[in-house]
């Protein structure tokens, strides 16, 4: 009798985190997600080491797509699209927890080093 319910218990933690993310559209949509600020390593399309502006997300997500773009499921870490004002607020904040609000698209070329990006228009500290 206890076996069936540790095997059910057991089998209800194996369920990925994924299959309960939070969904959410690409822009024109505006989102407000929550993560940690970091550099990220990636590479160039040439090969060449780099580091990138990166949202850690708290939990994983998923991001609807279209007949255009595809849908994104356990989107854990997003490269960052900012601006000098944004990179400003980025560099003060890194290493920390925030909010970020702003619009998400689908990786379009060799420079994006995540499937899905995100251009924020706020960052806040979490509170």
């Amino acid at each position: 009798m206890r076996m069936p319910i540790l095997s059910a218990i057991a089998f209800s933690l194996a369920v990925p985190l994924a299959s309960f993310a939070q969904t959410y559209k690409y822009e024109p949509a505006a989102v407000t997600l929550q993560g940690k600020l970091l550099s990220a390593p990636g590479e160039t399309s040439d090969g060449k080491k780099i580091t990138f502006p990166a949202l850690q997300l708290t939990n994983p997500i998923t991001v609807q797509g279209d007949q255009e773009t595809p849908t994104e499921k356990g989107v854990v870490l997003m490269h960052m699209v900012l601006d000098q004002k944004m990179m400003g607020t980025f560099k003060n904040l890194k290493g920390k927890s925030v909010s970020v609000t702003g619009a998400m698209f689908h990786s379009d070329n060799g420079n994006h080093q995540t499937n899905v990006l995100i251009t924020p228009s706020v960052i806040t500290p979490a509170k």
